[in-house]
């Protein structure tokens, strides 16, 4: 069965509704006609109680919400253009902060750029690059590889007989 179509004033409504008018207001500007607010009021509520209505209002707000919504191409353009920013000229979109300071020898800027580290970490987990949800059981931790070359620690394998002496080190700053 085919579904009527909303007529001009419907349309009207729904989109003045979408847009943030009040009910009466909409139902007004729609070109309906009532001798009072409240009489608009009522009948822009007998309106959204019909279901046409109400499913071209929510297509329209389904569509407004995804014409407003990033793609996945604009969000990954904008981690593009973060992780090249140079600092001493960067858009302005990718500013966090700004401060100047005014002292005897002038004015000094610092400006604080979206960080470039966690542009490259949301790429990646955007593109499917992430390593963690790479590496699996079969995958070797280098860093414990290091250490398990010194170490006799239970759970480790041992690569140094017991009997070789301990490595003393000290992290000089």
């Amino acid at each position: 069965m085919k579904q009527k179509l909303l007529n001009t004033r419907q349309l009207k409504f729904i989109k003045l509704i979408a847009q943030g008018e009040s009910q009466a207001q909409a139902h007004r500007r729609a070109g309906y006609r009532c001798p009072t607010i409240e009489g608009h009021g009522a009948n822009a509520v007998r309106l959204l109680k019909n279901e046409r209505i109400q499913r071209g209002l929510q297509k329209l707000r389904e569509k407004s919400f995804s014409d407003m919504a990033l793609s996945a191409a604009e969000k990954r353009s904008f981690l593009a253009r973060a992780v090249r920013a140079d600092a001493s000229n960067p858009d302005p979109d990718l500013v966090q902060e700004l401060v100047e300071t005014h002292g005897e020898h002038g004015s000094v800027k610092r400006v604080k750029l979206v960080s470039k580290l966690e542009a490259i970490n949301i790429d990646n987990k955007m593109a499917g690059d992430n390593f963690a949800d790479k590496a699996g059981n079969d995958s070797v931790n280098p860093f414990l590889a290091i250490i398990s070359l010194f170490s006799n620690s239970p759970g480790l394998p041992a690569a140094l007989p017991a009997s070789q002496p301990a490595i003393d080190a000290e992290i000089v700053e």
